[in-house]
C-alpha cells in the first residue's frame, strides 16, 4: 500500500518507478525482516532481549538477500539488453576512482546524510532550528497549561483537606 502510493507521488517528482523502486523494496523487506525475527523470537523465547536480536538478525538476513537479488536483477537486465544490441548505461556512465585509498571512501560515505537516503513517506526527517524551536515552544506552553492544571488541582484537595480536618475537629 505504501509502495504504491510512493510510485504514484513519483510522476509528481519526475522520478522513474526504477530510481525508487529498488530504495524502497531494499528498506520494506529489512524493515520485514526485523518484523518478523523480533516477533518469532519473541514467541519462541519470550523475552525483550531475544526480540530484539531476533530483528537485528533476521533484519540482516532481509537486507542481503534483497541486496543479492537486486544486485542479480541488475545484471540480468544488462544481460538481456547487450544480447538485444543496445548500450548500457552502465558502460557509458563513468566508473568511480578505484584508486581512492580506503579512508578517501569511508570518508565520501560517512559525509553524506543517511537522512537523504530514506524515503519521503518514512516519518523521520530532519528539521531546522527555527521549525525545532517552534515545536519546543508548543510543548512548554502544553507543559505550562498542565502544570497550572496540576496546580488548581492540588490546591482544590489541599482545601478539602483542610475543611475535613475541621470537622474531625470540630466532632471531637
Amino acid at each position: 500500500m505504501l509502495l504504491a502510493e510512493q510510485y504514484g507521488k513519483n510522476r509528481d517528482l519526475r522520478l522513474q518507478v526504477s530510481q525508487t523502486r529498488d530504495a524502497d523494496k531494499m528498506f520494506s523487506s529489512t524493515m520485514a525482516g526485523m518484523l518478523t525475527g523480533g516477533m518469532l523470537a519473541l514467541v519462541v523465547r519470550r523475552t525483550r532481549r531475544a526480540a530484539v536480536s531476533g530483528a537485528l538478525f533476521f533484519g540482516a538476513i532481509s537486507a542481503v538477500g534483497q541486496l543479492t537479488y537486486t544486485a542479480l536483477n541488475h545484471r540480468r537486465q544488462q544481460w538481456i539488453i547487450r544480447k538485444m544490441g543496445y548500450s548500457t548505461t552502465a558502460e557509458t556512465e563513468p566508473k568511480p576512482d578505484e584508486s581512492m585509498s580506503l579512508a578517501a571512501r569511508l570518508r565520501r560515505a560517512v559525509s553524506v546524510d543517511p537522512i537523504t537516503w530514506l524515503p519521503a513517506w518514512f516519518p523521520v526527517r530532519r528539521i531546522s532550528s527555527p521549525e525545532y524551536r517552534s515545536i519546543l515552544q508548543a510543548r512548554q506552553e502544553e507543559l505550562t497549561f498542565e502544570m497550572r492544571g496540576l496546580r488548581e488541582t492540588i490546591a482544590s484537595m489541599d482545601q478539602r483537606e483542610q475543611v475535613l480536618l475541621q470537622r474531625l475537629n470540630e466532632e471531637q
